[in-house]
């Protein structure tokens, strides 16, 4: 609903939006009690109101378990019956392009790489770790990582050369670029496998990205921050 209200706002879904228990995965089958079709119709439903705000789709780990077993792909399926929807089963890069006000006749794009996530970090070190490797896979101004079921945002700030000529006869002043690494949280509440195992109680939703064009002088530059 908060999204579906905002015409400025927009999401990614990256994986574990159906929980796909069997007999043998983590999730358990008999509490579940749904069918995984059951559950794609009911997560079709629920996400049909805001089909034209989703910029990609990707295949969690819950997905994955059925897509291993029997060749069905969710999450392909999902993006099929939206509108086409880029899906990237193993992580994407989507742009995102504001114009600065109209006096000045430019744009700027905002790029976000996301994939589910891996691995079973249990300290919060070292889900972060995690998403700041990213930087290291592409060239982004924010990274997505999901998997880990903690809320988490914090800043990678890097020097840039100047955008500008660069002559002796003034000083060069390199710029800061910030890189925004975000882990997204969850929308279960504790129990189950999760509580069996011992993992951390999660905070309830996920993260919101704000993405801006703001002037600095007489200059204007990309603004990116994000709240939990």
């Amino acid at each position: 609903d908060w999204i579906k209200r905002r015409d400025n706002a927009f999401t990614l879904l990256n994986g574990d939006l159906m929980n796909c228990a069997g007999k043998d995965t983590a999730p358990e089958l008999f509490e579940d009690l749904i069918t995984p079709d059951t559950a794609y119709a009911q997560l079709r439903a629920m996400l049909m109101p805001i089909k034209d705000k989703i910029l990609m789709i990707t295949r969690g780990g819950h997905e994955e378990a059925i897509f291993r077993k029997v060749g069905a792909d969710y999450m392909a399926r999902l993006a099929y019956d939206l509108g086409d929807i880029p899906y990237k089963p193993n992580g994407g890069m989507v742009g995102m392009r504001l114009g600065a006000p109209s006096k000045v006749k430019k744009h700027y794009i905002f790029f976000v790489y996301a994939t589910h996530g891996w691995g079973g970090a249990r300290t919060i070190g070292a889900k972060v770790k995690k998403v700041q490797d990213l930087a290291m896979v592409a060239d982004a101004d924010c990274y997505v990582l999901s998997h880990d079921h903690t809320q988490n945002v914090h800043r990678l700030n890097i020097l840039m050369p100047p955008i500008t000529n660069i002559t002796m006869k003034r000083p060069v002043y390199l710029g800061i670029q910030r890189r925004l690494m975000v882990n997204t949280g969850g929308f279960i509440k504790y129990s189950g496998y999760i509580q069996r195992k011992g993992y951390m109680p999660q905070d309830l939703g996920t993260p919101r990205i704000r993405m801006e064009i703001k002037a600095d002088h007489a200059n204007y530059h990309k603004d990116l921050h994000c709240s939990l």
